[in-house]
């Protein structure tokens, strides 16, 4: 909801307000993504990045099954667990194996550049229970191959705060460090619910963020629009991409999924956390230390980042389907905040509900940390 709304509030939310007008009108996705499996080559372990959920909104494909890589000695799979640039303490990972009669082994290393965990256990879970840098694998006790899901999280008790504040990843429309923005929108867009036609133009997502509350796109509850770029986001050294909301402070913040592909049709969602266990009202807030990447994290004129680098072992990735030096697409993807909606260890999520006129995800734009030459 965008902040003019704020005013008039509590009459719209006595108004019944329909979708915009589309002839591709529908409801996005919003239920928890289905598992991916995760490949490794030639017995290599999976280095730096993990395996997370992977759902296409209104449209694209979805993957749900398991994704091979011939290698020695017959098919290598790895149990693939969520993951996150940075986890909080009292998170629980569980692995899920790539085949439904296999065993797992899990370990863990507090170096952040450990080859192998202290110690092997067989366990499918990982309960989170200190903070610093946690080195975590997981295999398939199988000699024939010798492929191991790895991954190093940063562990705290809560995730960045808000822009300004030391720790903060919030990107500023003004930084340097941007090179381009979005270029073009897919049509039909999947309008959701509760938002006027005036608000429905996908036009003002493009270009530089004006940090605003009005030249913006609204989704509607649970509406999700994809953007396109040329020249395509790369995977560069850092964060790639940021994604601007409208919030007119640093905790009325609606929030959303991001995903991405490149070429249209096969989309990659990233992980996400939320740690809030209460409902937020239509005009209440939520602390953004509770929000762990997801779009709208921050106040207007500040981006959330994401690194492609998270994806880079996916098997849409590994098999092509993603090519990571070229993103074509960005999808964002309205969360309808009543707590239906899940994140990737299965919490619930909120966020101001039940909004209306301008209900859902407000984009202000996408902005390039890398693109492609």
């Amino acid at each position: 909801m965008v902040a003019l709304h704020r005013a008039v509030g509590f009459i719209a939310l006595a108004v019944a307000v329909a979708a915009c007008d589309s002839d591709g009108d529908a409801r996005a996705p919003l239920d928890a993504a289905d598992s991916q499996q995760e490949v490794a080559q030639d017995g290599a372990t999976l280095d730096d990045t993990a395996v997370a959920t992977d759902t296409a909104a209104g449209g694209g494909d979805t993957d749900t099954g398991a994704a091979t890589d011939t290698a020695a000695g017959g098919s290598c799979l790895v149990p693939h667990a969520p993951t996150l640039a940075r986890i909080h303490v009292g998170a629980t990972l569980a692995f899920t194996p790539s085949r439904a009669v296999a065993a797992i082994e899990v370990g863990a290393a507090r170096d952040a550049g450990a080859d192998a965990p202290d110690a092997w256990l067989e366990v499918a879970e990982w309960a989170v229970d200190a903070a610093g840098p946690l080195r975590l694998f997981a295999r398939e006790p199988d000699e024939a191959c010798g492929a191991v899901f790895a991954h190093t999280y940063v562990v705290a008790d809560a995730y960045e705060p808000a822009a300004g504040e030391p720790g903060s990843t919030a990107v500023s429309r003004t930084d340097p460090a941007i090179v381009g923005w979005a270029t073009g929108w897919v049509a039909p867009v999947a309008w959701g619910q509760n938002v006027e036609d005036s608000w429905c133009d996908p036009e003002r997502a493009l270009g530089p963020a004006e940090g605003t509350s009005v030249g913006v796109t609204v989704l509607g509850n649970g509406g999700a629009l994809t953007l396109t770029f040329d020249p395509p986001i790369r995977d560069g050294d850092g964060d790639d991409f940021a994604v601007f909301e409208n919030a007119f402070n640093d905790t009325f913040l609606e929030l959303a999924f991001v995903e991405v592909s490149s070429d249209g049709e096969h989309f990659e969602r990233f992980d996400s956390a939320y740690l809030g266990t209460d409902a937020v009202g239509a005009f209440e807030s939520h602390d953004t230390k509770l929000i762990g990447a997801l779009a709208g994290k921050y106040r207007a004129g500040f981006g959330t980042p994401f690194d492609l680098a998270l994806l880079r072992h996916r098997p849409a990735a590994r098999d092509g389907r993603l090519d990571l030096a070229r993103v074509t697409h960005v999808r964002v993807v309205d969360i309808i905040g009543d707590g239906g909606t899940s994140d990737s260890f299965g919490n619930a999520i909120f966020d101001p509900h039940l909004t209306t006129g301008s209900g859902g995800f407000d984009l202000d734009a996408i902005a390039v940390l890398h693109a492609a030459e």
